[in-house]
């Protein structure tokens, strides 16, 4: 097996799963979309390819036979605003588009594409893979429209997939962090003393997933879950009053019990159990004390290479 991994610079995400993927013994490679005006396909800094064009790309696939493309490379979408939205969307829609037809291109076997719960939007009852997507949010949008791009290039050219739907994913890995998640951000406001920032009263239910859970859905993809989609998600999910307050349990080293219980899914994850063999394997209890850890050693780093 040897894999190309879209997008992975400076992301925790590809971090944690070229880790994995080292461990697994998987020959891999990370390439990213050029944003210069080189003409030609470069190996740059920590052997990351670089690529202009569809044909680029393509070359690169070919050149290192690879097998399966794991595509990371798509920018959360952060505004509320419709145009800026748009924007953010339409760029990534354009840059799966490009993948696949690299892909196409290059004969690669398969194309495993994270993508997220918000395609579902808000709806009742036991949510399943089946299920009509009715997306409220742009970020549910545009992934709906990635996914379905994906299905299509599979029904017109034979390329395969496997869609992963994640809900909210953390965990830090790394020193180096282009985007923080809501857990990260507001376990660094606990540490400091400062006030989380906290939404809409508190009070609405969110998923939460531990990197290491994601990372384990996306090598089980490898050679699972062919032309399928899959809910990766816990079992329970928190409210941010919730969250706020195992994050300062955890600060403190207190022993909290009625937290620990967060209210039950309705997202169906049978299908990633029985097909993927996967099951989310970190309690979110313990999820908040390895990132809190992890945290604190990356801002130990930062300090000591400051002095």
């Amino acid at each position: 097996m040897r894999v190309l991994i879209t997008g992975g610079q400076k992301s925790e995400m590809a971090s944690a799963l070229k880790e994995q993927l080292s461990k697994n013994n998987v020959y891999y490679i990370v390439a990213r979309k050029q944003q210069g005006n080189s003409v030609i396909s470069t190996l740059v800094q920590d052997d990351i390819y670089t690529f202009l064009n569809v044909m680029e790309l393509a070359d690169i696939l070919m050149e290192n036979q690879i097998d399966c493309v794991i595509h990371l490379s798509n920018k959360p979408i952060t505004s509320n605003s419709m145009k800026d939205s748009f924007d953010q969307s339409e760029e990534n829609i354009a840059c799966t588009i490009e993948v696949l037809e690299a892909c196409v291109q290059a004969n690669v076997h398969k194309i495993i594409f994270p993508s997220t719960i918000a395609v579902y939007g808000d709806v009742d009852g036991a949510i399943t893979e089946e299920m009509l997507l009715q997306p409220v949010l742009f970020e549910g949008l545009s992934k709906k429209l990635e996914e379905k791009y994906i299905q299509n290039y599979h029904i017109l050219y034979g390329l395969s997939y496997t869609i992963l739907r994640f809900p909210i994913v953390y965990g830090v890995s790394s020193v180096h962090k282009l985007r923080e998640s809501v857990i990260e951000s507001t376990i660094k406001k606990v540490i400091e003393n400062r006030p989380p920032i906290v939404f809409d009263n508190g009070e609405q239910k969110k998923h939460f997933l531990y990197i290491s859970d994601a990372v384990q859905a996306i090598i089980s993809s490898l050679k699972n879950g062919e032309n399928q989609v899959f809910n990766i998600c816990p079992e329970e999910k928190y409210s941010m009053k919730e969250v706020v307050s195992i994050i300062q349990s955890s600060v403190n080293e207190e022993v909290f019990h009625s937290l620990e219980e967060g209210e039950k899914s309705r997202i169906s994850t049978r299908k990633a159990q029985i097909d993927l063999k996967w099951n989310a394997q970190v309690p979110f209890s313990n999820g908040i004390r390895l990132t809190i850890e992890n945290i604190k050693q990356n801002d130990d780093q930062i300090n000591r290479t400051l002095k």
